[in-house]
């Protein structure tokens, strides 16, 4: 029979301050933590714009291969019209899914290429693994 989980572990909980305390002490203060604070939001916003349009650029690319596959549809002969509208959406799904895939993957080689180039040119940073 199984046992109900324990709602809490029994042993004493960790002090909040001690377990992330580092990261508390290790920011700066005054007007270089305040470049430093609107450098990540910069980046974060650049994130979320090239992620906005990979996505809007995949979607452009299902929309594109459902409508070309649409345009090319084998001949079907079946009598029950259901089941070759149900192949007819299949047909061009997959198509809008292989459309989608190809634009997704020269989106991301072609914002990939260049953030490879800088990091690369940036050198190594406190960051990096050695």
């Amino acid at each position: 029979m199984l046992q109900p989980m324990p709602r809490r572990p029994a042993g004493p909980v960790p002090d909040v301050f001690e377990a992330f305390g580092h990261r508390v002490e290790d920011q700066p203060r005054g007007p270089r933590a305040r470049v430093d604070r609107t450098r990540d939001v910069q980046t974060a916003a650049r994130s979320a714009g090239v992620t906005v349009g990979l996505m809007v650029l995949t979607a452009l690319g299902f929309v594109a291969g459902g409508w070309l596959a649409s345009k090319a549809v084998p001949e079907i002969g079946w009598v029950n019209p259901l089941w070759e509208g149900l192949a007819f959406l299949v047909w061009c799904g997959v198509w809008g899914v292989l459309g989608a895939g190809l634009v997704l993957a020269v989106g991301v080689v072609a914002v990939g290429l260049p953030w490879v180039r800088r990091q690369r040119g940036a050198g190594p940073t406190s960051t990096s693994a050695p």
